[in-house]
């Protein structure tokens, strides 16, 4: 009776498992959050997800690619927190919010935004932090899908809550408060030197949301009024000279 035939010797190495793209999303994110997208390297990031350069290659071809699949990652990320805590912001909505409303709506992302940047283990705002302080040819790409339209929200829900200012002042204000929520991510170590804390306190988050509305508000505003002196001044008829 002849022999039993042996299977055939594979001659490709089996593709990786699922799980494994996660893994990378996750080192990758990490990494580049630490080292920025130059100093960040495929092989670096395959030892930390416990996976080979092979799969990393595999899965997405390029340090670039991973890149920008992380970045989208974290941005949708973002989107749906911001859903799920009922900031998100909707044309169509906004336009039949009563003032009280459009208020909530800006305390609730406000506050959702302080969340994402102040976490402890967040990695989101350290990964832009180093994209903007060395940016990389994917920045346009970022702007343009992600950080654009999150600012375009900010217009649409500052423009319901003063109508009068101009496109230009809307502009400002949305840096400004923008600038605001920031600091205290960018600044922190500092801060808490000064303050003479390891970490912000248990409800500093919303006391420092709440501190921003007021003042936001305010800020708005003051700059209503200061554009309606302007035009006053602009619309006022000169005396007649004598």
């Amino acid at each position: 009776m002849p022999p039993a035939a042996r299977p055939p010797r594979r001659t490709t190495a089996p593709a990786p498992r699922p799980e494994t793209r996660d893994r990378l999303i996750a080192a990758a994110a990490a990494v580049f959050a630490e080292r920025g997208y130059r100093g960040a390297t495929m092989r670096e990031i395959a030892d930390r997800s416990g996976a080979n350069l092979a799969a990393a290659n595999y899965h997405f071809g390029s340090k670039q690619a991973l890149y920008r699949e992380v970045v989208r990652t974290h941005f949708e990320r973002l989107a749906q927190r911001l859903a799920e805590r009922g900031a998100a912001i909707d044309a169509a909505d906004v336009a039949s919010l009563s003032r009280e409303q459009l208020v909530e709506l800006l305390r609730a992302r406000v506050r959702t935004m302080f969340e994402a940047f102040l976490e402890p283990t967040g990695i989101h705002a350290r990964l832009m932090q180093r994209e903007l302080a060395d940016p990389s040819e994917t920045l346009p790409v970022i702007v343009r899908r992600w950080i654009d339209p999150l600012r375009q929200d900010m217009v649409l829900l500052l423009q319901r809550l003063a109508p009068r200012l101009s496109e230009q002042r809307l502009q400002f204000c949305v840096r400004s408060l923008m600038g605001q929520v920031i600091f205290y991510f960018t600044h922190r170590p500092a801060l808490l030197l000064m303050m003479r804390r390891r970490a912000y306190p248990a409800g500093f988050v919303d006391e420092v949301t709440e501190h921003v509305v007021v003042f936001t508000l305010g800020g708005l505003d003051a700059v209503g009024q200061a554009d309606g002196r302007k035009r006053a001044r602009i619309e006022r008829p000169q005396e007649a000279k004598p």
